[in-house]
């Protein structure tokens, strides 16, 4: 009986604790950021478009970081690397409950971007693609849903406790929730590759023998870039991604649905400028991570049936609705468009992943995708501010809406020429 028991493969547990280290970060710190810009402006007496100036640099910061992360992984302990990231990350945003000048936040910004880069962007993706051979994008699927849970969850209280505790308060309160959360998982759970426990990836008992015991994932694009470009066992360099068209291709896709994602700050700010209290203004960014949390459960696995090209293109189009009903300004209608605009982010954090994964394999995938959220997120960052200033200009958030949209259809331009070039090769 005993050995005709199935043990659960210990790359769930990866899954379980990628779930809790981007749920406790980019969803309960991340997400929320935008929380925080009315009360601390008001309070403070800061222009919108100066103070989300940090957001621009915590962008920049992340960015420049993000090829070194893939490398620590590689020459360093997981569990080292992130527990130190997540420390950094949570203590940063309690200090900013302590600050009283715009600098502050900007350095602030700068530090807490740089932990980011080991926590929010890329970590789970690399993690998950080592462990999982089968359902990779059903597990890259449920873990960036984590994020839109805990941010629902701690937007929702932080329509309550901003009022009644302070923003002050609130800050440390979400910083210090943020590391008890990770530090268990990133100690004790976490490992970077199967071989680390001396075990083979999930789904790799179906793979080719060969492929099986070097952990690697057959590569069935025979003529495509990384059969083409993959180099060495040391993996892809900038200088040979430079030269593959498609490198450039996925950078601007997925700084398009980036940026798209950088108008979820600014929804609670949104709320208020339409006239509703801060309880329901903060509903806004609830109801966009209900959106957020709710796609992302069913985007991988959508991506895994029908393709990521397709359920990719089918995403933006549903964010496109949701802009034009946030563009009407109506209670209700802002509500909704909030919902449908909710999957917006999963399209940097869930499509874009899975999109660079029809082009590169194995050790390159690190490697490239490392590189398209760098450049994509340095391209992008300046409109973390841009988004604020729109408002210091107009008195609207309207332009900022229009220009979000603007860049998902540009987005859904460049996903279609990728499907178009994926298919031309494989008819060549």
């Amino acid at each position: 009986m005993e050995k005709g028991r199935k043990k659960i493969h210990y790359a769930w547990f990866i899954l379980a604790g990628c779930c809790i280290m981007q749920g406790a970060s980019l969803g309960l710190i991340n997400n929320c950021s935008g929380v925080f810009y009315s009360p601390v402006c008001q309070d403070l007496g800061f222009e919108m478009g100066k103070f989300t100036f940090y957001r621009m640099l915590y962008s920049i910061s992340s960015a420049l970081v993000l090829p070194f992360v893939a490398k620590s992984f590689q020459k360093l302990d997981v569990r080292a690397v992130i527990s130190a990231a997540a420390v950094v990350f949570g203590v940063s945003n309690m200090a900013m409950g302590t600050f009283t000048e715009l600098w502050q936040w900007y350095a602030a910004g700068m530090i807490q971007g740089i932990a980011s880069s080991f926590l929010c962007m890329i970590a789970a993706p690399i993690l998950l693609n080592n462990w999982f051979h089968k359902k990779a994008g059903m597990a890259v699927g449920i873990s960036a849903a984590f994020s839109g849970l805990m941010g629902m969850m701690g937007s929702s209280a932080l329509g309550f406790m901003i009022p009644a505790l302070g923003w002050r308060a609130s800050y440390g309160i979400i910083g210090a929730a943020s590391i008890v959360l990770i530090l268990p998982v990133s100690l004790f759970v976490l490992r970077n590759r199967p071989s680390d426990k001396g075990m083979l990836p999930y789904g790799a008992e179906e793979l080719p023998e060969t492929a099986a015991a070097s952990g690697e994932r057959p590569d069935v694009r025979k003529n495509g870039p990384s059969a083409a470009a993959a180099g060495p066992e040391k993996g892809l360099s900038l200088a040979s991604l430079a030269k593959q068209p498609v490198f450039y291709l996925a950078l601007l896709a997925y700084a398009g649905a980036l940026a798209g994602s950088y108008l979820n700050m600014f929804l609670t700010s949104c709320g208020l400028d339409a006239g509703l209290p801060m309880t329901a203004a903060a509903m806004m960014t609830t109801m966009a991570l209900l959106g957020n949390m709710s796609s992302k459960l069913f985007l991988g696995k959508a991506s895994d049936v029908f393709g990521a090209v397709r359920t990719f293109e089918l995403s933006i189009l549903v964010s496109e609705i949701g802009h034009v009903l946030l563009l009407l300004g109506l209670p209700a209608s802002v509500m909704a468009g909030a919902l449908l605009y909710g999957i917006t982010p999963p399209l940097s954090s869930v499509m874009a992943p899975l999109f660079c994964k029809l082009f590169w394999k194995g050790e390159d995938y690190g490697t490239a995708y490392s590189y398209v959220t760098m450049f994509g997120t340095l391209l992008v960052s300046p409109f973390n501010t841009w988004f604020g200033k729109f408002y210091d200009l107009t008195g609207s958030y309207d332009l900022t809406i229009g220009v979000s949209g603007l860049l998902l259809l540009i987005t859904l331009a460049l996903v279609w020429a990728g499907g178009r070039s994926l298919r031309a090769e494989k008819r060549a």
